[in-house]
């Protein structure tokens, strides 16, 4: 899959709109237009925003940090993640899910149940420091 958008100033960039691009987390101090910059709240580069994009979190504030470098940050991250989700519908009876999943694919399996899930819906996320063998977790080498 390319990172590449038309109105992208280079191939390795995600294009947000014409003329405005987001950098990559591959190359994540690549140039960004100013009005999307902002002055945090704390020396530290932390603070509390308002959420103010469509969300059903919207109305709400999240907190945001300065980031350690992607391979640092991934490498802090748990092994595994056991993801529960709930399946319910008229015709089925209440039902819980888990998936145990490897870091590397976590976002994969939140984003295919978020999408495509149809009555199973997500539930909680929480790390799996040791995977049930039962699980299969890790067999396909990217733990």
């Amino acid at each position: 899959m390319s990172d590449h958008h038309p109105d992208s100033k280079a191939p390795d960039t995600l294009g947000v709109s014409p003329g405005h691009t987001v950098p990559s987390p591959h190359r994540p101090f690549a140039p960004v237009p100013s009005d999307l910059l902002w002055v945090p709240d704390h020396d530290d580069g932390s603070g509390w925003a308002d959420v103010d994009w469509a969300s059903a979190a919207a109305g709400s504030r999240y907190h945001y940090r300065h980031g350690a470098p992607w391979a640092e940050a991934d490498a802090a991250r748990p092994s595994f993640y056991r993801v529960v989700t709930r399946l319910e519908s008229e015709t089925l009876r209440p039902h819980e899910n888990s998936y145990i999943v490897s870091r590397g694919r976590l976002a994969d399996l939140l984003a295919e149940v978020a999408l495509a899930g149809g009555a199973e819906v997500l539930w909680h996320v929480e790390a799996c420091p040791s995977p049930p063998a039962e699980s299969r977790a890790g067999e396909h080498g990217d733990a």
